[in-house]
């Protein structure tokens, strides 16, 4: 139980130092919005949202936000290949950028599912 405040601390700061990195790479660069991606984050979420109003009898803030995004994403459907950025389109180091962010991504999904599974095995329950 004691470990669980020095937990949140060391989250808190990462997030920090990991929106500090963001913010001073992204300084004055102006970058238009990309409304196919934020359609397809709101469909996850708007799905997401559904699947917790089974487990929880409502509809989450997921699920309202989904629908927002993909409303917009939807309303701003002429300029979907304006900004969308395939695969092809890509310079070598955005490539390289993108293998970064899958790789740091996967690592975390991994350590929060083993996490996940130890603190159900020693627990008894989910937290």
């Amino acid at each position: 139980m004691g470990t669980k405040p020095w937990l949140l601390i060391v989250i808190l700061v990462l997030l920090l130092v990991l929106a500090l990195v963001v913010f001073f790479s992204a300084k004055g660069k102006k970058k238009p919005t990309d409304y196919y991606a934020l359609f397809v984050i709101g469909l996850v979420w708007a799905i997401f949202g559904l699947f917790s109003f089974f487990r929880y009898d409502g509809l989450s803030s997921f699920f309202s936000i989904g629908i927002i995004f993909m409303i917009i994403g939807l309303v701003n459907k002429d300029k979907w290949k304006k900004n969308r950025k395939t695969w092809k389109n890509m310079s070598k180091g955005q490539k390289k950028m993108m293998i970064t962010i899958l790789i740091v991504l996967s690592i975390l999904l991994l350590a929060g599912v083993i996490v996940l599974l130890y603190t159900r095995r020693t627990c008894g329950s989910y937290i």
